[in-house]
């Protein structure tokens, strides 16, 4: 008899251990596989230039889970006074009537995105998640949860704003979606080592046209893999502001009211999309001007407004009415792409591009004079 009780609890401390480890095991997250084909045409073209995101640290020990209707900043305080930890979302409808403050060394985990939900309450006036210049923050993990607003107000779904000296570092979002928010949907300023995977962006934006599905400014070392940022209410699918160091893969926007991408200002370069698929926009699929973020209503054609050495590789340009429409846009590729727009495919304003082996249905128009460009297409949207 004594026997079997101590094999019965042996069994069941085994189980539990085992269940641990399972949980635990969820809660990583699983590094992007970023296809060979990438590195060969960054090594042909850019030599070893490139430069990749750092991933962020995890730590696991310590649990805390929280239910719908408990305090998530509560869990989050607790867990990064203890040094770090996980702040599990049980599976439920969690009601955000507050702003949560997201802070280091914290994996916030839900249990999958169409079973945690955390839903736009009545108290939030700028972001569902917060993070301003100070304290500084790394090493963050958002996985497995969707975020979803009202279309009210003026609010962000995921807002952080960092210095120049003090910048955040180490976030990753991954199998999450965020939609449905007023503002964006996801805005990152001044923000390093930003990795987003398997995430879902969409029907952000409806406060105005200068709000989008994700808006980067000033950030570096940015990968995005098997994103969808289509659907913006009325601004862009994704906007890159003075951003170096950008590989996306696999990414898809479709239909909107304005542009599909844009990329500016200074400080922008080595902005690599593999098989970025973009279609059904309004203006302009991939709209790179070269435009003085802080001076936006007089022309200039200084190249350091523009983005740098950018690559296009197996990407999708199609059923948009104006393919790409670049400014002083240099060092640049069009590799093994298709475009197929309304209006034209590609325009090209004292610009420094390579084409090989693409497509381009409609056609390519060359300008050497700002005069020549069209005039549907205005200066500065």
């Amino acid at each position: 008899m004594i026997k079997n009780i101590k094999h019965f609890f042996v069994i069941a401390f085994i189980g539990l251990i085992s269940s641990i480890n399972a949980q635990k095991k969820a809660f990583v997250y699983t590094k992007v596989t970023i296809e060979q084909e990438v590195y060969a045409v960054m090594s042909d073209k850019w030599n070893d230039d490139f430069k990749h995101v750092d991933y962020p640290k995890q730590w696991l020990q310590n649990v805390v889970e929280v239910k719908p209707g408990q305090s998530i900043q509560k869990a989050i305080d607790r867990v990064y006074n203890e040094g770090g930890g996980v702040v599990f979302l049980k599976k439920g409808t969690h009601i955000l009537n507050s702003t949560i403050t997201l802070k280091s060394n914290i994996t916030l985990i839900g249990e999958g995105r169409d079973k945690t939900i955390l839903l736009q309450g009545e108290g939030i006036d700028n972001a569902a998640f917060n993070i301003e210049d100070k304290p500084q923050v790394t090493d963050l993990v958002i996985k497995d949860l969707t975020l979803k607003g009202k279309r009210e107000g003026k609010v962000n779904g995921i807002l952080f704003r960092g210095r120049n000296e003090s910048r955040h570092t180490r976030v990753m979002l991954q199998n999450i979606d965020v939609t449905d928010w007023s503002a964006q949907g996801v805005h990152m300023k001044r923000t390093d080592n930003i990795i987003m995977d398997n995430c879902n962006f969409q029907y952000n934006g409806s406060a105005g046209g200068l709000y989008h599905n994700v808006y980067f400014l000033y950030n570096k070392y940015i990968l995005q893999s098997d994103c969808n940022m289509s659907y913006p209410v009325k601004g862009k699918g994704n906007k890159y502001t003075s951003c170096e160091y950008v590989l996306a893969q696999r990414c898809t926007i479709k239909d909107t009211k304005t542009n599909g991408i844009q990329a500016d200002h200074d400080e922008a370069g080595y902005i690599f999309f593999h098989k970025y698929h973009v279609s059904g926009c309004a203006r302009v699929a991939l709209w790179f001007p070269c435009e003085n973020y802080y001076d936006k209503y007089h022309y200039t054609e200084n190249p350091k407004y523009a983005p740098q050495k950018v690559i296009l590789n197996r990407c999708e340009i199609v059923n948009n009415t104006w393919g790409a429409m670049w400014r002083s846009v240099n060092d640049s590729y069009i590799i093994n792409s298709v475009f197929d727009n309304k209006e034209v495919d590609m325009g090209l304003l004292k610009c420094d591009v390579t084409l090989e082996n693409s497509t381009f249905k409609k056609g390519n128009e060359i300008y050497t004079d700002v005069k020549q460009w069209p005039k549907d297409v205005r200066i500065l949207w």
